[in-house]
């Protein structure tokens, strides 16, 4: 172990550097069941390697945080290293439904999800898209980071949304409420911002467009992959002005924010990927 001093939050991130010996074909940091890969440290020696790892919203500590080397036949040396964990107290929001609601954003996101059974009302098609169709669009997501380049993509500080105002945070577990009675849970994993009708909307830093479509839950939809299995995500726009494959500065617009998906007004969706795993995005604002 090369770095010191390995402090991580519920839902945040962190690196690790170390070395490894040459017998190892597979190396980087466990947690729970996920895996979080080592690359080769740029400019350093042969062995020196680092990970960027990420505690889960719903992990209560770091008993089974550890750093992994395995040989080609699977002898592993694990090694706990985090320091110090800071729990985050999840915070509940009560979503409050109406058919208004419902009439405006299910038949839309119905329409543009050609695999969508018809679940007859409009609150069961609300539910099949705010449970199943969730689940499915987290799992796209999460197939992106498998393509992501080794390499660092951003120089500077990431962005937020200029002048936006937080209207939910991340992890926010929301209590969705429908004629007076719960009809669903879910876990909020982004931040909300909203500053002005179809502000627009800047790329956090440099790197490269990996999604640029209409997807589920989050409406027009914008990906950029920053290197390292870190992107940053960009929802319910009212309008894309790139497209995949674009190398975008930060500071560079991608679209304006809007309402679609499941967006009951104009904001936008704001969260950051790290091996396509949501952390907290205020860690990555912070320029220190």
């Amino acid at each position: 172990l090369l770095s010191m001093q390995h402090y991580v939050a519920q839902g945040g991130s962190e690196a690790v550097v170390y070395q490894v010996g040459a017998s190892s074909v597979r190396d980087g940091v466990e947690v729970g069941e996920r895996f979080f890969p080592g690359f080769r440290l740029p400019g350093a020696p042969d062995g020196q390697r680092f990970a960027l790892f990420a505690i889960p919203w719903d992990m209560g500590d770091t008993s089974k945080v550890r750093l992994v080397a395995a040989d080609e036949v699977d002898n592993r040396s694990t090694l706990p290293f985090v320091d110090q964990f800071f729990p985050h107290p999840l915070q509940t929001d009560d979503i409050q439904l109406d058919d208004k609601f419902l009439g405006k954003v299910v038949p839309e996101i119905l329409a543009q999800t050609p695999d969508a059974p018809d679940a007859g009302s409009l609150l069961q098609n609300y539910l099949w898209i705010n449970r199943e169709l969730r689940q499915k669009n987290a799992a796209e997501l999460a197939t992106l980071a498998a393509a992501s380049p080794q390499s660092f993509l951003w120089r500077a500080p990431f962005l937020a949304l200029p002048g936006g105002q937080v209207m939910s945070s991340f992890a926010d577990r929301r209590s969705y409420v429908y004629g007076g009675r719960e009809v669903d849970t879910q876990t909020h994993l982004g931040f909300d911002l909203a500053s002005v009708a179809r502000a627009d909307v800047p790329a956090a830093n440099d790197g490269v467009v990996v999604l640029a479509k209409y997807l589920g839950i989050y409406g027009n939809t914008v990906v950029v992959d920053h290197g390292y299995g870190l992107m940053s995500l960009y929802a319910h726009l009212s309008s894309i002005s790139t497209s995949v494959g674009a190398s975008v500065r930060r500071g560079q617009p991608l679209g304006q924010s809007g309402a679609t998906g499941l967006a009951g007004g104009d904001h936008l969706h704001f969260s950051f990927l790290l091996q396509g795993l949501p952390v907290r995005p205020a860690e990555w604002w912070d320029a220190h």
